[in-house]
């Protein structure tokens, strides 16, 4: 299900205040994806959360900064991460390229990519894409259950 304009418990990059917030920066380059798999599962190692929560959180961080790495003329990229009242929230925060919003595609049976959004769609309870003020930018989000079902 995907809510656009919902953004709940926004925090900026850097202003990571606690045990449940992390955030941090990094260039908008392939090798981007596997830093950013490996900073969730060290920050959820920390956090009260089921091991198949763990494993969609780094599936989701996965393809949100693909896709910001991928489908954007961004050069770094922004994470925030927060485990708030049960759910995960991944934040992924590029610096734009065009005010188109992200969407899940049909991809054919052969096809190599277009399935990561409808990933998304499928692990989280919700997502959302919203833009930056002056349209610098763009947040994608997932709210993903701190355990598993």
């Amino acid at each position: 299900m995907v809510a656009p304009e919902t953004m709940p418990f926004s925090v900026s990059p850097g202003s990571a205040a606690g045990p449940y917030e992390e955030a941090f920066r990094l260039p908008a380059e392939r090798a981007a994806v596997s830093d950013a798999r490996r900073r969730v599962r060290m920050w959820l190692n920390c956090q009260q959360v089921s091991e198949d929560a763990r494993d969609m959180a780094q599936l989701v961080i996965s393809e949100l900064v693909t896709n910001a790495v991928v489908h954007t003329s961004s050069t770094s990229i922004a994470c925030v991460l927060q485990s708030v009242r049960g759910q995960l929230r991944i934040e992924v925060r590029d610096q734009g390229g065009g005010t188109t919003r992200p969407t899940p595609r049909d991809a054919a049976a052969g096809d190599e990519n277009g399935r990561g959004l409808l990933l998304v769609e499928t692990l989280a309870d919700t997502w959302g894409v919203v833009f930056g003020e002056r349209g610098e930018g763009r947040t994608v989000w997932a709210a993903l259950p701190a355990q598993s079902a």
